[in-house]
């Protein structure tokens, strides 16, 4: 089927355009074509009887990666309808969106990454990826973070030079150059992290990384994390199997005992940017270091 041919390009395409396939009739055949230039792909659908083609419309920054693994053959829940998420939603909580286009008239914009609760966020994040505990992040730091989830030995070759490609550009972005030299302190990570939240780019880019890392953790590469995956993801991270199974009953909001790619993603990313004190997310990435 199209979907199962698509899918072996997910992990190359995870940030090409987006495309629509309401067009698609189940009972008929359809064929494509896939052109790409960098990071840019233009797909074009085939009905294989009429081979009369189907442009679809392009949406540059959107994720291929994530549509991809998204796709109900991958694990989506049969018994409900999908609900798809924006991951590139600007609403740190749910009712904010309700206010959004009266906010967007004032002068003054609200800034984001003012207040202590996302300030204790960013620390405990760092304090996650600084992995030889010395106080500063290094690439070295990144990049043995990153040997974690790879040596748990469920990513394809491809999905793992993508991982890795994936994690130099977003230091290279943030940080600049690759050297020893280069060390983020605590303070200077809350200050990019700041830029990050408050550049509306960026900000929609965030959680490009977040992908690659559920399905590292998704053993059976089932498209859905259980609480025995989610320990691997906290192992990874050097959190205890005690912190994970805690943090997963409250995470799993719809107590289903899984997360899909799509809360996975969403959790992970509300975490980086929201102010929201009341979400779960802030518990994704284990418990927040003391104010």
């Amino acid at each position: 089927m199209a979907f199962s041919l698509l899918r072996r390009f997910s992990c190359r395409l995870y940030s090409a355009s987006e495309f629509n396939l309401n067009h698609i009739r189940n009972k008929q055949t359809w064929n494509f074509n896939l052109k790409c230039e960098g990071k840019y792909c233009k797909i074009e659908w085939y009905n294989q009887r009429s081979k009369i083609p189907v442009k679809f419309e392009q949406k540059p920054l959107a994720i291929m990666y994530v549509n991809m693994l998204s796709l109900r053959e991958y694990g989506t829940k049969r018994d409900r309808p999908e609900k798809k998420i924006d991951y590139n939603s600007d609403s740190d909580s749910d009712d904010e969106s309700h206010h959004h286009h009266h906010k967007r008239h004032h002068h003054h914009h609200h800034k984001r990454g003012e207040s202590s609760f996302w300030r204790r966020k960013m620390r405990t994040i760092h304090r996650i990826l600084d992995v030889n505990k010395d106080g500063v992040i290094s690439y070295d730091d990144f990049k043995l973070m990153a040997d974690r989830f790879v040596e748990l030995g469920h990513l394809s070759p491809e999905c793992e030079v993508e991982f890795y490609k994936t994690i130099q550009a977003l230091w290279e972005e943030q940080w600049g150059e690759i050297n020893p030299y280069n060390l983020v302190t605590v303070e200077q990570y809350l200050e990019d992290m700041y830029h990050v939240v408050n550049d509306e780019d960026r900000r929609n880019r965030v959680h490009l990384f977040l992908p690659y890392l559920f399905k590292a953790v998704d053993k059976d590469q089932s498209g859905k994390i259980s609480v025995e995956e989610f320990k691997l993801f906290f192992q990874c991270l050097g959190l205890s199997p005690e912190s994970a199974v805690a943090t997963f009953s409250i995470i799993d909001k719809n107590t289903d005992g899984f997360l899909s790619l799509d809360e996975f993603v969403l959790l992970g990313r509300e975490f980086l940017i929201s102010e929201d004190e009341t979400k779960v997310s802030q518990m994704f990435w284990g418990p927040l270091i003391e104010k």
